[in-house]
C-alpha cells in the first residue's frame, strides 16, 4: 500500500473533522461546476447558429468522390458533402447527367431549370 502524501491524524475524532471538511469542501466543488455548467449552456444557446450556405452538394462514398446529389443551403438529407455556389450547383446539374436535383428540397426549381 503506498503512503499518503500527507501523514493522517492517528484519532478518530481528527479523522472525522477532516473527513467532513473535505465532504464540504466536495460539495462546494460541485456547486461550482454546476454554475460554470449552466453559464457556459447559456453562453451556447445565446450564440446565434452559423447561417447555412446557399446551396449544398452531396458527394459519393469512395475514392472517387463524385458530385450524387444538389441540394438547398437548409436541406438536412445529407451530411456528407460541403457547400456549394449557385454556378458550381448549375454547372453539375447541366452537365453531369447522373447528378439529380433533391426531391424534397427541390434546388433544380430554386434555380429556374424546371421552368423552361
Amino acid at each position: 500500500m503506498r503512503e499518503p502524501l500527507l501523514p493522517l491524524p492517528p484519532a478518530l475524532d481528527q479523522l472525522l473533522v477532516i473527513r467532513r471538511w473535505l465532504e464540504l469542501t466536495l460539495a462546494r466543488v460541485d456547486e461550482k461546476i454546476t454554475v460554470v455548467r449552466a453559464a457556459e449552456e447559456e453562453r451556447a444557446r445565446r450564440r446565434p447558429l452559423p447561417e447555412p450556405p446557399d446551396w449544398w452538394m452531396e458527394y459519393g462514398i469512395g475514392a472517387i468522390r463524385r458530385p450524387e446529389r444538389v441540394h438547398t443551403g437548409v436541406c438536412r438529407m445529407t451530411s456528407r458533402g460541403r457547400a456549394a455556389t449557385r454556378e458550381s450547383v448549375l454547372e453539375v446539374l447541366r452537365t453531369m447527367p447522373s447528378v439529380i436535383a433533391c426531391p424534397l428540397c427541390r434546388p433544380d426549381s430554386e434555380l429556374g431549370l424546371l421552368e423552361s
